[in-house]
């Protein structure tokens, strides 16, 4: 799809929700990180972590409250990790078109 001067192309299928939440990242079975969420959708998130993670590299994550009563755990790819200043990275993360999440009660969509 061509745009014109000064338009942009928004390759998202989803709506992004813009939050402020944690998360926990299983880099392997011995390493955890703390991801600060900016923002999720059914089919990923994005957020800040403290270490620079590889693109194309499967992580495992922990979402819990506030979308879950009970915590969640998916299989995710790094898309995204791009350094913003020392110390800080901003990382986006896609669970895959068969593994989106069920945000609706979320959301309040029926």
């Amino acid at each position: 799809m061509a745009t014109r001067p000064g338009e942009s192309f928004n390759r998202r299928k989803y709506a992004r929700l813009k939050i402020e939440a944690h998360a926990t990242l299983y880099l392997d079975k011995n390493i955890k990180k703390g991801l600060k969420l900016q923002d999720i959708s059914p089919r990923g998130v994005g957020g800040l972590i403290d270490c620079p993670l590889k693109v194309g590299d499967k992580v495992g994550i922990l979402l819990l409250y506030p979308f879950f009563d009970e915590p969640v755990k998916k299989e995710a790819s790094v898309v995204r990790c791009r350094e913003i200043n020392q110390n800080t990275w901003d990382v986006g993360l896609d669970f895959g078109e068969g593994s989106k999440l069920d945000l609706t009660s979320y959301f309040k969509l029926k």
